[in-house]
């Protein structure tokens, strides 16, 4: 009944995403939420031969690792401490680019743009766009010399400001924030806030850059920059120009492939709509709980990974990745994972020949936390892998899948 309930609005209703333009229907949404929510629970099937290889393989450190395996038919042919709790590092990425892509959808984009307020004067809305830097300035400012002013009075362009101690989620190391992996996270980035002076304060960045931008182009006798408190409200009459970014699903690779932690972060609050750093966020908390997975001993504290107090299961996450092969944007989330030898933060792994190109993954990497989420092509497995508090090991990890691969009687 409720398959044909779902069949019958998806056949006359079409709706539109406002936030992203796209059209999509009703019925690949409502299809989605009924093949999640009505999916065959999980069963333990453990595949005895398997499991006793790996538990032998990882006897010395078998408290610091947990490993799921899922088959094809939801059955669990290997849980090893797979409901520990355990520091996900760039998995949490799993979990919150699938946020992302669902509620902006794939060609959701980042738009920068220069615009006339009712003052008179101009206001740079700026997304975050990751790929944003000096040239996009230049093109902004294209055809201000054009404008015609009728005042001798210079023209501010105004640039919303914000208290420097909010750039960072609150769990993120001091260490890491000195980092380029660890930049603040502000609308008003130039190049993903990758500079030096960007680390300071990205914003006394972003202005230097644009009143660089604002001489090249011969407009400083014209206009000049006026940082304004970021609560200010500003009513706007006209777009003078825009820059847009990559659609979401290219910016999906740079998150998951590359493990691009700002670009994580900036989509994940695009979704949202919200620029805090507040975790846990009510929203996220409630879409992870309509996913029909174990969530329950998971912690968020970014969406990113770079907090070390974010806690995940490979159990959970092997649920998840399940439920995310139903998902009505299935192809373009795991088109964005790394494939092992070939492409990502997997490339460059070594590993056997026989499963380069075969291992299509998320994979994480902190001090001492080593993971690696996804799917084994040809073998139509699902894995998770965590490893917390021991060094080098992304070997063992490697070792573990090529005895998964290798071990031909457990489907």
């Amino acid at each position: 009944m409720i398959r044909k309930l779902s069949l019958y609005i998806g056949l006359i209703i079409i709706s539109i995403n406002t936030a992203n333009g796209n059209l999509f229907s009703i019925y690949s949404y409502v299809r989605q939420r009924i093949n999640i929510n009505t999916l065959s629970p999980e069963e333990i099937k453990i595949c005895y031969a398997l499991q006793n290889k790996i538990e032998d393989y990882i006897d010395n450190f078998n408290s610091k690792i947990s490993v799921n395996i899922l088959n094809k038919n939801g059955e669990f042919i290997v849980d090893i401490n797979g409901n520990s709790p355990r520091i996900p590092a760039s998995n949490q990425k799993i979990l919150s680019s699938a946020f992302s892509l669902d509620n902006l959808g794939p060609n959701y984009i980042l738009k920068t743009s220069l615009k006339q307020i009712s003052s008179g004067g101009l206001y740079l809305d700026a997304s975050g766009d990751p790929d944003f830097d000096i040239r996009h300035l230049d093109e902004l400012l294209m055809g201000l010399n054009r404008k015609k002013l009728n005042t001798s009075v210079k023209i501010p362009i105004l640039i919303r400001s914000i208290n420097n101690n909010n750039w960072w989620p609150t769990s993120w190391a001091y260490a890491d924030r000195r980092e380029e992996y660890g930049a603040p996270i502000t609308k008003y980035s130039i190049a993903s806030n990758a500079s030096t002076n960007a680390l300071n304060n990205p914003i006394d960045n972003f202005i230097n850059e644009l009143e660089n931008s604002i001489n090249r182009n011969n407009l400083s006798s014209k206009y000049f920059i006026k940082p304004v408190n970021k609560n200010l409200s500003i009513d706007f009459i006209s777009t003078i120009n825009s820059v847009n970014s990559a659609p979401l699903y290219i910016l999906l690779n740079l998150v998951n492939s590359e493990s691009h932690n700002f670009t994580a972060e900036v989509i994940f609050r695009h979704s949202l709509n919200n620029w805090s750093h507040d975790f846990p966020n009510a929203k996220y908390s409630k879409w992870i709980k309509d996913q029909n997975f174990d969530s329950d001993n998971f912690i968020f504290a970014d969406a990113s990974g770079l907090s070390r107090e974010n806690r995940v299961t490979t159990y959970g996450l092997s649920q998840f990745l399940r439920r995310m092969q139903l998902s009505r944007y299935s192809d373009y989330y795991f088109s964005s994972f790394s494939i092992l030898g070939v492409r990502g933060s997997l490339k460059n792994v070594n590993a056997p020949i026989t499963l380069k190109g075969r291992i299509l993954a998320k994979s994480g990497r902190l001090n001492n936390v080593r993971s690696i989420s996804g799917i084994i092509l040809g073998k139509d497995k699902i894995f998770s892998i965590i490893v917390n508090n021991m060094e080098n090991s992304t070997k063992h990890i490697i070792n573990i899948l090529s005895i998964v691969d290798n071990t031909k009687y457990c489907s």
